[in-house]
């Protein structure tokens, strides 16, 4: 499944345009049960390893979806920094109150100006299932 606008706002919240030498690889969720992308509830727990800002800066922590078609929960992402244990929880909900986004994560590779292929970050972002809101979820770096 492919959504042009989400792709195009996850490359916009990690500033792709002043990368044009890097690779930015844009990959939406999906159900592994079900085998399709389709809109997922999210809970995000954050790891006391995780800056305070939200949305995070420097994600550590786990996301976990529900699958808005099947039900089934699966960990999506996860970054573990030692022993540092998960603290606070987030279910995020749209301001219109649904709690289902499509989800796309857009990653940011060097290019020939830097170490070519280094991982440099990333963004989880997501778009209302019920009104089209554009949201950030965090940031990988």
């Amino acid at each position: 499944m492919s959504d042009d606008e989400l792709e195009e706002y996850a490359k916009e919240q990690i500033g792709a345009s002043a990368y044009p030498d890097d690779k930015h690889v844009c990959s939406f969720f999906k159900c592994e049960q079900c085998g399709a992308t389709v809109p997922l509830a999210l809970d995000i727990s954050y790891s006391q390893a995780c800056d305070n800002a939200r949305p995070a800066l420097d994600f550590a922590g786990t996301v976990r979806s529900t699958c808005s078609k099947c039900g089934s929960v699966e960990t999506i992402f996860s970054i573990i920094r030692g022993q540092h244990p998960e603290e606070e929880q987030e279910h995020p909900v749209c301001s219109c109150g649904s709690d289902t986004f499509l989800v796309c994560m857009c990653e940011r590779y060097e290019g020939a100006q830097g170490l070519q292929g280094f991982f440099d970050e990333g963004v989880i972002v997501g778009k209302c299932s019920a009104c089209g809101n554009l949201r950030t979820f965090l940031f990988t770096d």
